[in-house]
């Protein structure tokens, strides 16, 4: 039975994810939060499954200490290993602010859990991922961390967009060393999605300066974000990818 752990799973594309795993009776899923008594949509869904065939873990992207915690407690539900990582959780603090206006010490705490505390995530799953199958890490990213794209945005979500081009080079420089080990990274973009809060963050932007850029629906981001978790081969690794399956450019 492959297994999946998605962060970031009480609500948004996190709870989709887990939704379109779920659907697939092969797979086991362990949804991580950051307070399991309140992921209510969570519970919900979780109950119309077998219980054998899911898992909450507390997992707060904020604490080192969560982080090291989660993964024990995932060793102890997985102890031949998990088959892949879907790293969803993310933070935007400052969706309009230009560089001129951010909130420095908040873009510093940005920078840090995008960089610092991703890093700690991996270092703290590495193992289970080399103890499992398919040896998958996924990072959801977004294409506003493209470095070639960037200049075509101005203004728009400017530390978002340097955090998450940060995130990008963690990952590849990351991946270029684990494909030697058999492990498949990825960073997959979920399109534009406005229903999500990172996506309504922009939706003002994007409606005055490309009010023709495709809304993408949370289902339809989680349906072709899923087919990637689980068709993506090592001979594909350490790709930028869009949800549909296309390439997107550094």
């Amino acid at each position: 039975m492959p297994s999946y752990l998605v962060t970031g799973s009480s609500r948004g594309l996190g709870l989709h994810f887990v939704e379109e795993l779920l659907k697939n009776p092969e797979n086991f899923v362990i949804a991580s939060v950051r307070n399991p008594s309140s992921a209510l949509e969570l519970q919900d869904l979780l109950n119309k499954y077998p219980k054998e065939r899911s898992a909450i873990v507390k997992l707060d992207i904020d604490s080192p200490e969560s982080i090291k915690s989660a993964a024990a407690e995932v060793s102890n539900l997985l102890p031949e290993g998990l088959d892949v990582f879907v790293s969803n959780a993310g933070v935007n603090f400052q969706p309009t602010a230009t560089f001129e206006e951010l909130d420095l010490p908040l873009f510093e705490e940005e920078m840090k859990l995008e960089i610092i505390n991703n890093s700690i995530l991996i270092r703290s799953f590495l193992p289970l991922i080399r103890a499992g199958k398919a040896k998958k890490f996924v990072f959801i990213t977004s294409a506003l961390g493209s470095i070639e794209l960037a200049a075509g945005m101005p203004g728009l979500n400017d530390a978002y967009c340097v955090s998450r081009a940060a995130l990008n080079m963690l990952i590849r420089k990351w991946g270029g060393a684990l494909k030697y080990e058999g492990i498949t990274t990825a960073l997959v973009h979920p399109g534009w999605v406005p229903a999500t809060e990172i996506g309504a963050g922009i939706e003002g932007w994007i409606n005055k300066n490309a009010p023709n850029f495709p809304r993408v629906k949370p289902h339809d981001s989680a349906v072709g974000c899923v087919k990637l978790f689980e068709t993506l081969t090592l001979e594909q690794t350490n790709s930028f990818w869009n949800y549909d399956g296309t390439k997107l450019p550094w």
